[in-house]
């Protein structure tokens, strides 16, 4: 783990709650699918999920659908990393371009950026590539509504919050 990573959860608790939630057995969804939490740095954040054939399309690669999910998720935990609050959250708009499909039994990285926020409007930008050789599959870019009445991640309460 780097240093930064390192220095960045002692300053923010939020972070390794994030980390733990959104891999551990807490979610139950990306507890099936496998996805880890790979690094969590100040507005930045990178998951990895392995190949599943229970989630690959009819080509035997993982299905877009699955991928899409992976980075609209990646998304607020880079958001989370900028915010160092878990404040509750809403994808306002998100675009996924696909280039290429991963080879059959690829799995995917995912690494997203929350770059600015203004008001309660989040920013973000990212990728996900190839486990096997990085290669280029999608692109995202999205805005996120901060401060929602959605779920809250604050103190592991999964419900929703008056902020």
């Amino acid at each position: 783990m780097s240093n930064t990573v390192t220095t960045i959860q002692k300053q923010n608790p939020y972070l390794e709650l994030a980390k733990s939630f959104f891999s551990g057995s807490d979610h139950p969804l990306f507890s099936q699918f496998g996805v880890e939490v790979e690094e969590i740095s100040q507005g930045r954040a990178v998951m990895s999920m392995p190949y599943a054939h229970q989630l690959a399309n009819g080509d035997g690669c993982l299905h877009s659908g699955v991928i899409s999910t992976l980075l609209d998720t990646n998304c607020g935990l880079a958001i989370f990393a900028y915010l160092a609050d878990m404040k509750p959250i809403a994808t306002i708009d998100l675009r996924v371009d696909f280039i290429r499909e991963p080879q059959a039994g690829d799995g995917i990285f995912t690494d997203v950026e929350c770059y600015a926020t203004e008001g309660d409007l989040a920013y973000v930008t990212g990728r996900a590539t190839t486990s096997s050789d990085c290669s280029l599959v999608a692109t995202v870019t999205g805005c996120f509504a901060i401060n929602t009445m959605g779920p809250s991640f604050r103190d592991g309460n999964k419900g929703p919050v008056n902020a």
